[in-house]
């Protein structure tokens, strides 16, 4: 199987895809309605074993994970702009966006938007939804203090970092419904300019 994203409008494979728009790199997209029975079927389990979404089958590997299919592509695909090596005086920072955007932040919205839109089995207590938004919160003040003085995460410009958090600031504005400051409202309105966002953002099943 050539290099080929398993993708849904809205999910964290929009991470993925927008980054291989932004490389410029050759896949095919397979793109889907969500449909929780079909993830959990034995047909999709051998697409991804984990019945979820991003899945990246590059011929006979599959990666899965977001921002692993992220580090996946930069480092099998580079070099590219949108990486930054060991050797970056800013590379601690780069790494750090890249992979907490999920665990940091993405994580607890997912809680927050489950038990506040679908409920049943995504049900949390309300201490425990308050948790997850003071978790958030946290992390946007450290957003803030890191887009002090730059358009960008990384001084030098627009990274994959800044799609990993890129798709945090989507799912905590459009789909949770969290607020945000005008600093990273201002950041989070320079990304949705960009042309590989919107063009990903125009994909339909």
């Amino acid at each position: 199987m050539p290099l080929t994203l398993f993708h849904t409008p809205h999910s964290r494979s929009l991470r993925p895809l927008w980054l291989l728009e932004e490389m410029g790199v050759e896949y095919t997209l397979n793109t889907m309605e969500y449909d929780a029975d079909y993830f959990a079927s034995e047909e999709y389990r051998k697409i991804n074993p984990m019945g979820k979404l991003p899945a990246l089958h590059d011929d006979d590997q599959l990666i899965i994970e977001s921002t692993v299919i992220m580090e996946y592509l930069l480092n099998r695909y580079g070099p590219s702009t949108l990486n930054r090596d060991n050797h970056h005086p800013e590379y601690a920072k780069f790494l750090q966006w890249l992979h907490m955007a999920e665990s940091g932040i993405s994580g607890y919205l997912a809680v927050i938007l489950g038990n506040r839109t679908v409920g049943k089995h995504y049900t949390v207590s309300k201490d425990y939804d308050e948790y997850c938004v003071y978790q958030v919160e946290k992390a946007f003040k450290l957003l803030e203090h890191d887009l002090q003085e730059n358009d960008y995460l990384i001084s030098d410009g627009f990274s994959a970092a800044d799609i990993s958090v890129g798709y945090s600031l989507y799912l905590a504005n459009k789909l949770t419904r969290l607020p945000l400051s005008k600093k990273i409202e201002h950041y989070f309105l320079r990304l949705q300019q960009r042309p590989a966002w919107q063009k990903i953002m125009a994909i339909k099943p």
